[in-house]
């Protein structure tokens, strides 16, 4: 299930705020695509913001804890 990517390229979003992680966004071009298969699929973009309250999955390789935490090497999904 894992797979070894290089980056072409990885475009920030220019609004990134450090100080408030608002904005914490990349956009990474692979040098070569990843193989898919049941454990590797492309991301649906959401149609709507979540509501209140709503159960959400997320990923990335920053803290997974909020406000403050470390972030990794590794993707994370919680």
């Amino acid at each position: 299930t894992e797979q070894r990517r290089l980056s072409a390229k990885a475009i920030a979003f220019p609004h990134y705020d450090a100080a408030t992680k608002d904005g914490d966004l990349m956009l990474i071009k692979l040098l070569q695509p990843a193989r898919l298969s049941e454990h590797v699929k492309p991301l649906p973009l959401a149609s709507s913001c979540p509501v209140a309250g709503m159960t959400c999955q997320v990923s990335g390789w920053g803290s997974t804890t909020s406000p403050e935490g470390t972030g990794t090497d590794f993707l994370q999904v919680g």
